[in-house]
């Protein structure tokens, strides 16, 4: 085969090569595996005009409960007793609070707060930021404990 024949076939095989995958949760569930686009998870918890804040729980076993959480404006700081906090943030950008220290985040941020940890979040997006939230061990909506503090300034 000519040279010429080569590199037309390595050109065509490069052209051919699978398109990499798109960012997924991949979570293994009491009720089955859930799998769904990092894009389309962002899409779960949207915003009413008049609502500022919003989580969706998507799945819990006995160890953790996963949600999607939007969020408009910005929380009042607060803290939880019993619950670690992992938060991933899949779209939007703002400032994070966590105990005596702000800092700027944005999507692909992976943020952990153990629990006791005040903590608060400010979105400076145009549009809600959204994250991807999971409780160990599984929330049980009464572990949020207000603090007397204002929120984090946003950028």
């Amino acid at each position: 085969m000519s040279r010429v024949s080569w590199l037309a076939v390595l050109v065509f095989a490069a052209g051919c090569s699978p398109p990499e995958p798109a960012a997924v949760l991949d979570a293994l569930l009491p009720e089955g595996r859930y799998t769904e686009s990092l894009a389309a998870l962002a899409d779960r918890a949207p915003l009413a005009p008049d609502q500022d804040f919003r989580a969706e729980e998507i799945g819990r076993d006995a160890g953790a409960s996963q949600h999607v959480v939007s969020i408009r404006s910005a929380e009042v700081a607060h803290r939880h007793d019993r619950h670690d906090l992992l938060v991933v943030m899949l779209r939007g950008h703002g400032t994070m609070r966590m105990g005596d220290e702000a800092r700027p985040v944005g999507e692909g941020s992976i943020l952990w707060v153990p629990r006791g940890t005040p903590h608060a979040f400010a979105n400076a997006s145009a549009a809600p930021a959204v994250a991807y939230a999971v409780y160990v061990p599984p929330f049980d909506g009464r572990d949020r404990v207000l603090l007397d503090e204002a929120p984090p300034p946003s950028d």
